[in-house]
């Protein structure tokens, strides 16, 4: 038989006393596992702590992935509206929309002969023109620019039929101009690939365009409006 240590009573081997003393004396004993279970249940092994600190932390991580985002999507759009990309798509573009005369005249004709037609007043005359051509022509087809792809970079030849073709275009237009005044220092052939739709009858048509983007130096970019072979055979006519 056992005696409780509290009060003397006799206990039943195994069993507690009623007594207050041998009841109090169990209470804080059973507390103490309970605060101690339910302080690892409530911490986690620090497991809630990192969802605290991840859910701080969430504007901050949105804010980067966005920021990341965005970099990227400048990046894109910068890419493809600067350089020889950037000068292929304007000139694409441009065949599309009425207005687009001005920007197609701008990037296929040498600075010196835009300079020339203002100073003898027939740039705008010329503009006008063209564009009433345009206009016709948008008037009966849509127009719309499937692709525009970077396809070969150009050799030293094809870049010396660059300076020629604009000496001779500039003497087309009695701009006092040789190859040798020309600085051709790269560029790129694309292929612009455009889908013609005849308003009337609902026909299409699909055709791919030759242009090489050329990079004269004090110019920028310019557009040549033939291929690459096209471009050499030009280069050939200065040996």
């Amino acid at each position: 038989m056992a005696f409780c240590k509290f009060c003397g009573k006799e206990i039943p081997e195994g069993g507690t006393c009623s007594c207050q003393g041998a009841q109090n004396n169990a209470a804080p004993q059973q507390d103490s596992n309970a605060a101690s279970f339910g302080g690892d249940q409530g911490n986690n092994g620090g497991i809630d702590d990192a969802v605290n600190k991840a859910k701080n932390n969430l504007p901050l991580i949105i804010g980067g992935v966005v920021g990341i985002i965005v970099l990227i999507l400048v990046l894109v759009f910068v890419a493809g509206h600067t350089g020889a990309k950037g000068a292929a798509n304007k000139y694409a573009k441009a065949a599309t929309k009425k207005n687009g005369v001005k920007t197609g005249y701008s990037l296929t004709l040498p600075d010196e002969v835009i300079k020339q037609l203002k100073d003898d007043d027939k740039w705008d005359d010329m503009i006008d023109k063209s564009k009433d051509y345009r206009e016709e022509y948008l008037d009966e087809y849509k127009v719309k620019i499937k692709e525009v792809k970077k396809k070969k970079k150009l050799s030293k030849k094809a870049l010396k039929g660059a300076e020629v073709y604009f000496a001779e275009m500039c003497d087309d237009y009695d701009v006092d101009a040789d190859a040798k005044d020309f600085d051709a220092k790269k560029g790129y052939e694309f292929k612009i690939k455009t889908q013609e739709k005849e308003k009337e009858s609902g026909d299409k048509d699909t055709s791919t365009e030759s242009i090489c983007v050329v990079k004269f130096k004090g110019e920028g970019w310019k557009v040549i409006p033939m291929s690459k072979d096209s471009l050499e055979e030009y280069g050939e006519k200065d040996d």
